[in-house]
C-alpha cells in the first residue's frame, strides 16, 4: 500500500518539479541573456558616441585602437558602417550575414534602438549581436554591430540551471525519503486493522486490533473496530451459553419423562394405549436427539477456524476421514469409491476441519441417498482468481490461484431443484426422510462453517441419477504444474 502511494504521488511531484523547474529555467535564461545584452548595449553606446567623433573629426584612429583593444579583450569583433554602407572600422572579417541583422541595421539606420533580444539557450550556437545607431532620429550616420559570442553565457546558464535543480530535487528528495517511513506509520494501523478484520471475519473474535500506533484517528478507528468486536463476541457467546445451557437443562427433564412414560407400560394393556406409549417414548427420544444435535452445532460454531499453517493436505483429510467414509458405506450395505489426491495441496480448513465436513456428508449419503454407491473425489480450479473468496475468508496464509473442490456423490434418488434449494435451512427435512432418524442440522451447520473461510457448498443432480455435493474451498497453496485429477 505504500508503495501505491508513493506511485500515485509521483505524478504530482513530477508535475511540480518539471512546472518549478520550467519556470526557473525560463527566468534564469531570460534574466541571463538580458544581463549580456545590457552590458554589451551599454558598449555598443559609448562606440557610437566614440563613432560619431571620428566620423565629426575625420580621425578614426583612437576608434579604432578602442575597437581593437575590445574585441582582444572580449573576442567580440565590433563593425562601424557607414550610411553609404562602407565600414568606418573593420574588424578584419565581414559583416554577419543574416536577414535578421540586416533588419535590425536597417532600424537602426531610421533611428530605432533594439532594447532586447532573442533568449540563448545552452543549445543556442550564434553569438549575440547588438546593433546601436550613431546619433539620433533622422541625425544617423553610422551604425555599430557588436558580436558578442555567447560560450560563457551558456555555460553560466547551465551552472545556475544545475544548482536551481539541486536546490529543487533536494528537498523533493528528502520528501519522498521521508514520505516512506510517514507512510509506513500512518498506514501500518490500517494493515493491521485489514488484517483483523479478516481475522474477525474468519470467525476468529478474539483478534484484536492494536491502538497504540498511528495517527490519533487510526487509533480512535481501532478501539472503535475493538469494541465492535468485543460487543459481537459477547453477544455470540451470550446466545451460544443459552442454547448449551437451555439443552442441558432439559436433558434430565426429558430423561425423566422418558422414563416415567416407558414405566406405563404394564398398566397400558389396551392397544391404542400401547401405541399412544411408544409414540410419546419416541417423541421424547427425538427430542433428545435434537438436543444433542443443538449442543454439536453450538460445539462447531464455538470452534476456532484452523489456521493455514497448520492446515493438513487433502491427502491427510482423505488418509484420516477414509476409515470412517468405509465404516458408514459398509454399515449401510453401499460400495465406496474414493479418487486419493496425488498431490500436496492444501486447502483452507473450516472450523472442525474438513474431516469433518465430509464425514457428514458420507453419513448422509449412505443414510439417506437409497444408492448403491458413494463417491468421493477431487479436483482443481487453475488459474482463477478468488477474488471473492479473498475479501471475504481470513488471510493469515498464501493463497494459492484458484480453489480446490471436493465431491461426494451418489446414485441414488436425489432431490429435486426445489428441494436442493431448501436444503441448506436448519431442520429441513426431505419429504421422503420424515421418518428416518436426524435432525436437518448437518448441512446447515456444513454451509455456515464453510462459507466462514470463503468457501461454498453446492448441491447438484448427478448424473444420471443421484446427489452430488460440491465443497469447495480457496487453495492455501499448490505445488508448480499441478493438475486435477482425471474425472
Amino acid at each position: 500500500m505504500r508503495r501505491r502511494i508513493v506511485v500515485a504521488l509521483l505524478p504530482v511531484l513530477v508535475l511540480l518539479v518539471a512546472g518549478v523547474g520550467l519556470s526557473y529555467a525560463v527566468v534564469v535564461g531570460e534574466r541571463s541573456t538580458q544581463q549580456v545584452f545590457i552590458d554589451r548595449s551599454g558598449d555598443a553606446v559609448r562606440f557610437a558616441t566614440l563613432a560619431e567623433a571620428a566620423i565629426t573629426s575625420g580621425d578614426s584612429s583612437r576608434l579604432d585602437a578602442e575597437l581593437d583593444a575590445y574585441e582582444e579583450l572580449y573576442g567580440s569583433p565590433v563593425w562601424v558602417i557607414g550610411l553609404d554602407g562602407s565600414l568606418v572600422h573593420d574588424p578584419g572579417r565581414p559583416v554577419p550575414a543574416d536577414e535578421r541583422i540586416d533588419q535590425k541595421i536597417q532600424r537602426a539606420f531610421a533611428g530605432s534602438r533594439a532594447v532586447e533580444t532573442n533568449v540563448v539557450w545552452p543549445w543556442t550556437r550564434a553569438p549575440l549581436r547588438v546593433v546601436e545607431p550613431v546619433g539620433r532620429d533622422s541625425q544617423v550616420t553610422a551604425v555599430v554591430v557588436i558580436e558578442a559570442p555567447t560560450d560563457g553565457l551558456r555555460e553560466t546558464t547551465v551552472r545556475q540551471w544545475t544548482v536551481g535543480a539541486a536546490m529543487l530535487l533536494v528537498p523533493v528528495g528528502a520528501l519522498l525519503a521521508g514520505l516512506w517511513p510517514l507512510t509506513r506509520w500512518i498506514l501500518r494501523p490500517v494493515r493491521d486493522l485489514e488484517r483483523i478484520a479478516a481475522d474477525v471475519r474468519g470467525g476468529d473474535l478474539n483478534a484484536r486490533a492494536a491502538v497504540e500506533h498511528g495517527p490519533s484517528e487510526l487509533r480512535g478507528l481501532a478501539s472503535s473496530f475493538n469494541a465492535m468486536v468485543d460487543t459481537v463476541q459477547r453477544s455470540l457467546e451470550r446466545q451460544r451459553a443459552f442454547v448449551a445451557d437451555a439443552a442441558h437443562q432439559l436433558r434430565n427433564p426429558l430423561a425423566s419423562l422418558r422414563l416415567s412414560v416407558e414405566n406405563l407400560r404394564p398398566w397400558l394393556h389396551e392397544r391404542e394405549a400401547r401405541e399412544a406409549g411408544e409414540e410419546a417414548v419416541s417423541e421424547v427420544v427425538e427430542m433428545g436427539e435434537m438436543f444433542e444435535a443443538m449442543l454439536a452445532a453450538t460445539a462447531v460454531a464455538s470452534e476456532e477456524r484452523v489456521r493455514d499453517s497448520e492446515a493438513w493436505t487433502l491427502r491427510q483429510v482423505f488418509a484420516a476421514g477414509r476409515p470412517h467414509w468405509e465404516q458408514a458405506t459398509s454399515d449401510a450395505g453401499l460400495a465406496l469409491h474414493v479418487v486419493e489426491p496425488d498431490l500436496e495441496l492444501v486447502l483452507r480448513q473450516p472450523p472442525g476441519g474438513l474431516v469433518a465436513v465430509l464425514n457428514e456428508l458420507v453419513d448422509n449419503a449412505a443414510r439417506l441417498s437409497d444408492a448403491t454407491t458413494v463417491t468421493v473425489t477431487w479436483s482443481v480450479d487453475h488459474g482463477e482468481r478468488e477474488r471473492e473468496t479473498r475479501s471475504r475468508a481470513g488471510r493469515t496464509g498464501t493463497l494459492g490461484d484458484g480453489s480446490g473442490t471436493v465431491t461426494v456423490a451418489d446414485d441414488g434418488r436425489g432431490l429435486s431443484e426445489s428441494e436442493r434449494r431448501a436444503a441448506r435451512g436448519r431442520f429441513w427435512r426431505a419429504q421422503h426422510h420424515q421418518n428416518t432418524p436426524g435432525t436437518g442440522l448437518g448441512l446447515a451447520i456444513i454451509h455456515d462453517v464453510v462459507e466462514d473461510v470463503g468457501g461454498t457448498v453446492r448441491l447438484e443432480a448427478n448424473t444420471p441419477t443421484g446427489l452430488r455435493v460440491l465443497v469447495r474451498l480457496p487453495l492455501v497453496s499448490e505445488p508448480a504444474g499441478a493438475q486435477p485429477p482425471p474425472p
